[in-house]
């Protein structure tokens, strides 16, 4: 039988929850590691402008806290391991998890904080021009488009927060909403609504991406009049919401309805000695201050649990 790897609690996913988890657990004196294939800050690192973390009374770049963060894990000597975790098992009184590698690693506990991932609309062409003008994160890809007129498909803070990153960057930002008023904060909407060079679309979807090897434009219709146009424009950023990466735990743990794991603020689940932390987790607000609340709490839980285990 292949040898396998040893580790006291695991750590799935690198986001703000994770890596505090990692920082109280190396304070702790017991071992842990992370497991992300992903750059280490999740979410957070795409972000452009944060204004509602303490601490920063002018906004804080995603990239900057995702960074701090990471330093901080390593300050304490926590390995972030770039692999993805396949599977999650009961091992007699352990966890065995699969590695995306094909290695195995035994842990006598269990963080999960994998987060969510953007949903996708699934209209024609979406996927095929995905990275060829059809995009999931302006903050990456934002520069590319320079100059240019884009397209924002959503309502909410996400996609407000990230036009209004475009607007600085692009001729002309199109905000495409499915209702006749925007989901977003108030501040939010009441500087994207100054913008002049942002223009909402109100009560229209899109229907298809036009293009053949590279975005050309949107074929959009009207909710209310049922009309049908075409917006010529050279690159598309979702943001419809979010659908929780689940996959390699979904058979083992409960979870609601639309995936989330249920746990409560102790972030413990049904399965002990498994702890979910951050947006993965069922709750009313996904907010960065919220995931690392979490982070706290898993530790003194799988602390307490490995106490009690002996």
């Amino acid at each position: 039988m292949e040898e396998r790897g040893r580790v006291r609690v695991a750590i799935i996913g690198a986001g703000p929850g994770g890596m505090t988890a990692a920082i109280y657990l190396a304070r702790a004196g017991i071992e842990c590691k992370i497991f992300d294939p992903g750059v280490p800050g999740g979410t957070v690192f795409l972000v452009h402008e944060i204004e509602n973390y303490p601490g920063f009374p002018k906004g804080v770049h995603g990239r900057e806290l995702a960074a701090a963060i990471e330093a901080q894990v390593k300050r304490f000597g926590v390995e972030i391991a770039p692999q993805d975790v396949a599977r999650v098992e009961k091992f007699e009184d352990r966890f065995l998890l699969s590695l995306g590698s094909g290695k195995q690693v035994l842990a006598e506990a269990v963080i999960l904080a994998t987060g969510c991932r953007p949903r996708r609309l699934g209209i024609k062409n979406e996927a095929r021009l995905w990275g060829k003008g059809v995009s999931y994160c302006a903050t990456c890809d934002g520069f590319f488009y320079k100059g240019q007129e884009v397209a924002v498909i959503g309502g909410g803070d996400a996609a407000v927060q990230e036009a209004l990153y475009l607007s600085n960057i692009c001729k002309k930002v199109y905000i495409i909403h499915r209702r006749d008023r925007l989901r977003a904060k108030k501040l939010h909407q009441d500087r994207a609504l100054s913008k002049p060079n942002i223009q909402v679309l109100w009560e229209t979807v899109p229907e298809e991406i036009l293009g053949s090897t590279e975005v050309k434009g949107l074929r959009l219709r009207n909710l209310r009049t049922g009309e049908e146009m075409e917006l010529a424009v050279s690159g598309i950023f979702f943001y419809i919401g979010v659908d929780p990466i689940n996959e390699p735990f979904s058979k083992l743990l409960n979870l609601t309805e639309d995936g989330f794991v249920k746990a409560g603020e102790d972030t413990k689940t049904n399965v002990p000695g498994i702890f979910a932390v951050g947006d993965i987790r069922k709750k009313q607000n996904r907010q960065i201050v919220g995931a690392i609340s979490d982070g706290c709490n898993a530790a003194f839980a799988a602390e307490e649990y490995l106490l009690e285990k002996g």
